[in-house]
Parts: structure tokens; C-alpha cells; sequence
């Protein structure tokens, strides 16, 4: 079962990888504003 977030709850850490491949994680960045654009790819 998917658990929502209500507002104002911290979102779960993760981990992802940046266009160079590096890997970044969300915790990375705590206390910062935080954009995430999911690309569906390139051609």
C-alpha cells in the first residue's frame, strides 16, 4: 500500500542520479529549496 504525505510532512529520503550520472540524494539538500523535473527522455 502507497502511504501519502500530508502537507507539511517531510518527504521520504531517495536517491537519484543527475544527468552526468552522479548520484545525488534528497537529505543532500535539506533546508534548501528542492525542484525535481522528471524527464521522459531525449532525442
Amino acid at each position: 500500500m502507497i502511504e501519502l504525505l500530508q502537507p507539511g510532512e517531510p518527504a521520504p529520503d531517495f536517491e537519484l542520479s543527475d544527468l552526468h550520472g552522479k548520484f545525488i540524494r534528497l537529505s543532500d539538500y535539506r533546508g534548501k529549496p528542492v525542484v525535481l523535473a522528471f524527464l521522459r527522455g531525449f532525442r
